[in-house]
């Protein structure tokens, strides 16, 4: 049941609109002048008010800015009731925010109509700003569980390196005191120097993951195909491994290096795991009613299914000398910023295809207005 305050000094005409609105099916409150009113919607919260603007104590516009001022009553929308002789009350009370306002005497028919179409409107209103709130929810528990990622992440990945290279040292500085262990330090020294190319690396990749923001994105009409054969060229990929493409890939309206960074990281992510004498990595895509459906295959190891899901989750470790999550995090990240979704199927030591999906509506070229000379209209 939807709340209705009247705010209105004359008894009769108050009562009149009480008596409507109440056969309507409203839960109505009444105030005799605007101190009253304001004092009421305080406490009952109405989702419309109705008021006459020349009142003792607090007139309507007065009530209307003090309703304005406080955040508890600020979205309540409100009809001022005016005589048809009052224009420049109209009219100031329309810039001020009033909703509408209707003349006196009234018309049952006009103030039904007002009332509904105004609550709504107010309906309307609050929902978008529950849905608002809600993805800004959405969007802070994300960032919560981002940060959480990290914390999990300098907390074992970068300390178990370091844990490492300090191990390393104190075994360097016993190898000093033997003459013949000269080959033992080089090889600890080797070892110093892969675990800190390994921080270095996980740190680009960390800087990376979160400069992937909103405003990163420049969109701009980019030939998916042209992208993926210079990443083919450029790549160090073994001479024994082939990379082709099945089939023409599509133009995007996307951002050039956003999807070049995806066809990277999933190409490098397929390279480092084929292990067969032959490896063959393709690149395709086929079209449907709603997406473009890209995928990249490869004929190597495989993932086992129990570690399917988990590849995806930043920083989950899974058993696997290679690495592949701050990478696929990436990927997914970039990918659901077009609303696409990333992910796998795979036979373990037969092969491996991961597939993104970028919808239509997402990513299609926008289409440019053709300009007509007036002239040529005209004839």
């Amino acid at each position: 049941m939807y709340k209705v305050l009247i705010v209105e000094d004359t008894l009769a005409i108050r009562e009149e609109i009480y008596d409507i609105l109440l056969m309507e099916g409203y839960e109505v409150f009444q105030a005799e002048n605007g101190g009253i009113g304001f004092e009421i919607a305080l406490i009952e919260h109405p989702d419309l008010i109705i008021s006459d603007i020349l009142m003792p104590y607090l007139n309507g516009f007065e009530m209307f800015e003090k309703l304005q001022n406080n955040k508890k009553t600020a979205s309540i929308p409100l009809i001022f009731l005016s005589a048809k002789a009052e224009k420049e009350d109209i009219r100031t009370g329309m810039n001020l925010g009033a909703e509408d306002y209707l003349t006196k005497p009234l018309n049952i028919d006009d103030l039904l109509n007002a009332v509904e179409n105004k609550i709504k409107k107010k309906i309307i209103i609050d929902q978008n700003i529950i849905a608002k709130t809600t993805a800004l929810s959405n969007v802070l528990q994300n960032q919560k569980h981002e940060l959480e990622n990290y914390s999990h992440l300098i907390s074992h990945e970068l300390k178990s390196s370091l844990r490492n290279i300090s191990d390393l040292l104190a075994w360097s500085r016993d190898d000093l005191d033997d003459i013949d262990s000269f080959e033992n330090s080089t090889i600890n020294f080797q070892l110093m120097e892969e675990k800190v190319e390994k921080m270095d690396l996980l740190l680009a990749k960390l800087e990376q993951y979160n400069n992937i923001t909103t405003a990163t994105f420049k969109n701009k009409s980019v030939n998916i195909n042209t992208i993926a054969k210079r990443i083919i060229n450029e790549i160090d990929k073994p001479p024994h491994i082939i990379i082709k493409i099945k089939n023409e890939l599509p133009t995007l309206f996307v951002d050039k290096n956003m999807m070049q960074k995806v066809f990277e990281i999933l190409l490098e992510n397929a390279l480092v795991h084929i292990d067969k004498k032959t490896g063959l990595v393709e690149i395709g895509c086929k079209t449907t009613e709603e997406d473009y459906i890209f995928s990249i295959k490869d004929n190597g190891v495989g993932i086992h299914p129990k570690y399917q899901e988990k590849i995806f989750k930043m920083f989950q470790a899974i058993e696997s000398s290679k690495p592949r999550g701050i990478g696929l995090s990436i990927v997914e990240k970039i990918i659901s910023h077009y609303h696409g979704k990333v992910y796998v199927k795979s036979t373990p030591n037969v092969e491996t295809t991961f597939y993104f999906n970028l919808p239509l509506s997402e990513v299609l070229p926008k289409k440019k207005t053709e300009l007509i000379d007036p002239k040529k209209k005209e004839e």
